[in-house]
């Protein structure tokens, strides 16, 4: 039985991990560029940041793939619940900035949310989100 919900909350986390790798590694490169008065303090860091950037690749190809499946289960959708599933779990939108961008209140967005996954576990099986996941979401959704 195809874990629906396990797929959407991969790709979610993988794309927050990928955006927090990502900034870390910008930082270190402006860093970098300040130690090039020191050449043995910038080889050291250069030679760090090539490492990071291996694992920032690898964890890019494993984006890929959560995705990848997500999308094969969210692409059961049209409309208005595919947008607001694909901006939540596939492009790790919070619940405020997704209702903003597709021109929705929070109200209707959780609705949409609601009935979109509603349908993905009717079709695909599985079990539903908790509560707790919830409202995680709208607490982070505030910070």
């Amino acid at each position: 039985m195809p874990d629906v919900m396990g797929a959407l909350q991969r790709a979610r986390s993988m794309e927050l991990e990928i955006q927090t790798q990502l900034e870390h590694i910008e930082r270190l490169h402006r860093i970098a560029n300040r130690a090039k008065n020191s050449s043995a303090c910038a080889a050291e860091t250069v030679e760090k940041l090539a490492g990071l950037e291996r694992e920032l690749n690898y964890s890019i190809d494993e984006m890929v793939d959560a995705k990848r499946e997500a999308l094969r289960y969210i692409s059961y959708l049209s409309g208005e619940e595919r947008s607001v599933i694909e901006g939540y779990y596939i492009l790790a939108k919070n619940w405020q900035q997704l209702a903003l961008d597709l021109y929705m209140s929070d109200r209707r967005v959780f609705l949409l949310r609601k009935s979109g996954l509603s349908k993905l576990l009717d079709r695909f099986g599985g079990k539903p989100p908790e509560n707790a996941d919830h409202k995680t979401s709208r607490t982070v959704a505030k910070e």
